[in-house]
């Protein structure tokens, strides 16, 4: 298991930000509006959170949503992590 030290502040607050609001599909320029970080910076973190499974993306001809992961184990793993 990848540890919290290979996450970045950035990658962290999409993490917490997705367990605190588990049903929701976001975009990137959505969570560069939450958090107020460049959108390409999002779209960089949440990439790599879904090559670890942690978020799921779902995409039309328009745009990507990313949600999380609907794996116990994965939920689990973040919470762990990020010691919540």
């Amino acid at each position: 298991m990848e540890g919290a030290s290979s996450l970045s502040a950035l990658q962290r607050q999409i993490l917490r930000f997705f367990l605190e609001h588990s049903n929701a599909v976001e975009t990137a320029r959505g969570m560069a509006t939450w958090l107020g970080a460049e959108p390409q910076a999002i779209e960089s973190a949440l990439k790599s959170l879904v090559d670890r499974q942690w978020l799921s993306s779902h995409a039309t001809d328009a745009l990507t949503g990313y949600t999380l992961t609907s794996d116990e184990q994965l939920v689990n793993q973040i919470k762990k992590i990020l010691e919540l």
